[in-house]
C-alpha cells in the first residue's frame, strides 16, 4: 500500500463522531477494568493492615488518576491530533460514569465534593494522558 492510501485509511478510521465516541468508551471500559483490579488488590491490603481513612481515600484517588491517565493515553495514541482534547473528554466520561455508578450504589442523587474531585482528576489526568499518548506515537520509517 502506498503512503497516501495509508494516510487516507487512517483519516477514515479516526473520523466521525460515532467511531470516535465508541473508541473513547472502549478505552474507558479498559481503564475501569484495570482500576477495579487495582482497587481489589488495595482492598486486600487494607483488609489485613490497619489503614486510616485518609490513606484509603488517597489510595483510591491515585488508582482513579492512574486509570484516567491510561484512558487518556490510549485515546491519544489512537487519534491523529488533539490528544489533550480527546484525553480530557475520556477523563470526563470516566468521571461521569464513576459518579453515576456511585449515585446508583448509594441510592442518592447529588453532586458533592467527591464528584468534583473525580471530575478534576478526570480532566487533568485525562488531558495529560492524551498529551503523552499523542507524543509517543511510533514514527513511520521511510
Amino acid at each position: 500500500m502506498s503512503k497516501s492510501t495509508q494516510a487516507t485509511m487512517q483519516k477514515t478510521v479516526n473520523s466521525g463522531f460515532v467511531p470516535g465516541f465508541l473508541f473513547m468508551l472502549k478505552t474507558v471500559l479498559i481503564s475501569y477494568c484495570l482500576s477495579v483490579a487495582m482497587l481489589f488488590a488495595a482492598s486486600l491490603v487494607a483488609t489485613f493492615n490497619a489503614l486510616s481513612d485518609t490513606t484509603i481515600s488517597v489510595t483510591v484517588n491515585i488508582i482513579t488518576a492512574f486509570g484516567v491517565f491510561l484512558c487518556g493515553f490510549l485515546s491519544g495514541r489512537h487519534f491523529n491530533n488533539k490528544g489533550i482534547i480527546y484525553g480530557a473528554l475520556c477523563g470526563i466520561l470516566y468521571a461521569v460514569l464513576l459518579c453515576l455508578i456511585g449515585n446508583l450504589a448509594s441510592r442518592s442523587i447529588g453532586i458533592g465534593s467527591a464528584a468534583i474531585t473525580a471530575l478534576s482528576i478526570g480532566i487533568i489526568c485525562g488531558a495529560v494522558g492524551g498529551i503523552v499518548g499523542i507524543n509517543t506515537k511510533h514514527q513511520q520509517r521511510r
